[in-house]
């Protein structure tokens, strides 16, 4: 079962966030193997979605991932509530795992700069 964190997104910055994936024995999530792919979308049944960079942060062993989306990326996203989850898949797609999931809150950005 995937753990749900929720977190918060500013529009148009830089928005970082490392989660610690786990066993559901409390144990760390081995990631030797998976590469982690993210995406948020308005709800569970919209066709279109943003991606955010998934990427396991450090030693595998440690069941890191760490999300990344770039200001200019996160500037596209409008203000809102969304649901995302990361799905981790080994070379060939053939060991597919949600390992995390929930709400991304964006706030609206009032600054812009040219």
């Amino acid at each position: 079962m995937a753990i749900a964190i929720n977190f918060v997104m500013d529009q148009g910055t830089l928005f970082e966030a490392v989660a610690v994936i786990e066993n559901e024995d409390g144990s760390l999530f081995d990631l030797t193997g998976l590469t982690p792919f993210c995406q948020m979308r308005k709800s569970y049944y919209t066709s279109s979605g943003h991606d955010i960079t998934a990427e396991v942060q450090g030693d595998p062993l440690n069941g890191e991932i760490k999300l990344t989306m770039l200001p200019v990326d996160s500037n596209l996203v409008k203000a809102g509530r969304y649901v995302y989850d990361v799905e981790v898949h080994n070379v060939d797609s053939t060991y597919v795992k949600r390992v995390l999931q929930g709400v991304i809150t964006v706030n609206p950005q009032v600054t812009r700069t040219p």
